[in-house]
């Protein structure tokens, strides 16, 4: 009587099999497919013909006999990420919807009509709590902490090790997806030998242009030391105008207005800034006073004239570190942190035909004659931070407020 049913079960296991097995080609096939899509648009647009003629053809070669062996998309991704990297690069590696920069990167070109119908023509949102992750040494650590988010709403540190979310290992985006407006459980590590602890925070779809703008907004405070009030604002995109116009008004008009001296946070993000809003600094442009009849007086100063800090690190890149260069080489600031990240070709957003995309460098960029690519900007004074486990203890941001209180001493200090 059992006979038939073990033919019956023999039977399904070979369909099943079978049909496994069809995906698995289908699957190769598919991303054979996409991979000389990607080869073809790196010969076509990278910025350096030369490297695409005499490197690139060994490359793709060497990585498409890899791709024949590939099924699964986060082992493509890897794979295309690995090639892309051998042209030493930056702004040059494949993106996935479980990419931060997929949805940073659309909302930035989402303009554009390829890129657009990505997203179906609809707004770019995300889910998001508000943190910036990095995983180092094979441990993802929380590395910025978005003013007003989530995050910082529910205790989250810089320096936290994320253990898992919902029980499973942390990833930036699938993590969070299918927890979009109810609680997720994140399970934290404050410091190497401390009990792990959960965080509850809820998740929520946001444009990850508005967010930056947003959190910028409210980062903005004064902080107080030794009788000096040192103003304060974390830029984690200068992709666009609108964040240097906040920057502005917070220093003409709003909270920085009566600072005695300023930290302009560029660490983390992404860059897009231009060198000439380094123009917060020219002291060439007068200031305006303005008489009432009763007698009452304004002044309205567009410029900077206190001392400042940029707070760089390895992850202040393209437009951030021509910030960092101007203003270290004229000196209209001091550079403080840790040496930049040496990534300033000029990028473009390619949509793919499987829906994911590929950013490419398509410029090159010097600044005053300099190339920077790879190279980076040396900070005047270097503060080397490791952020693992430093439980929102930032030590580059405390030796920025010490140095502009000196600064601010020795002016005051009378001249002999």
């Amino acid at each position: 009587m059992k006979k038939p049913l073990i033919v019956l079960m023999l039977g399904l296991c070979l369909t099943v099999t079978g049909v496994s097995f069809a995906k698995t080609q289908a699957n190769k096939d598919s991303y054979s497919v996409l991979f000389e899509e990607i080869v073809g648009i790196v010969e076509r647009h990278f910025y350096d013909p030369d490297k695409i003629a005499n490197a690139f053809p060994a490359i793709h070669a060497t990585y498409r006999a890899q791709f024949k062996n590939e099924s699964t998309r986060n082992g493509f991704s890897r794979l295309v990420n690995k090639m892309l990297g051998e042209l030493n690069a930056s702004h040059t590696y494949y993106l996935t919807p479980d990419d931060y920069e997929y949805y940073q990167l659309g909302a930035l070109f989402w303009k554009i009509p390829q890129i657009n119908a990505v997203f179906k023509g609809r707004e770019v949102v995300y889910p998001t709590v508000g943190i910036i992750s990095q995983t180092i040494e094979g441990r993802p650590y929380v590395v910025s902490v978005l003013a007003g988010s989530a995050a910082e709403q529910a205790g989250l540190l810089k320096g936290d090790e994320i253990l898992s979310v919902n029980g499973e290992p942390y990833t930036p985006i699938a993590s969070i997806r299918q927890s979009v407006g109810r609680d997720a459980a994140f399970k934290i590590r404050r410091s190497e030998q401390s009990e792990p602890f959960t965080v509850l925070m809820r998740p929520t779809l946001a444009n990850p242009t508005q967010e930056m703008l947003e959190a910028q907004k409210a980062s903005i405070r004064i902080i107080e030391r030794q009788q000096k009030r040192i103003g304060y604002i974390h830029i984690w995109s200068y992709a666009g105008e609108e964040y240097h116009t906040e920057l502005h008004n917070a220093l003409v008009w709003g909270k920085l207005k009566d600072a005695d001296a300023l930290i302009i946070d560029i660490r983390y993000g992404l860059g897009g800034a231009w060198p000439y809003y380094l123009n917060i600094f020219n002291r060439n442009i007068p200031a305006l006073k303005m008489r009432e009849r009763n007698g009452s007086e304004s002044v309205v100063d567009s410029q900077w004239r206190k001392p400042a800090v940029y707070l760089v690190n390895g992850f202040s890149r393209s437009g951030k570190e021509l910030l960092a260069f101007g203003a270290k080489k004229y000196h209209l600031a001091t550079v403080l942190g840790e040496r930049t990240a040496g990534h300033t070709l000029g990028g473009r957003l390619f949509p793919l035909s499987n829906g994911d995309m590929l950013y490419l460098a398509v410029q090159s960029c010097r600044i005053d004659g300099v190339d920077l690519e790879g190279v980076g900007v040396a900070p005047n004074i270097e503060v080397p931070f490791d952020v693992r486990h430093c439980a929102g203890h930032d030590v580059q941001l405390e030796k920025a407020l010490d140095h502009l209180v000196e600064q601010l001493e020795a002016k005051q200090l009378p001249v002999r």
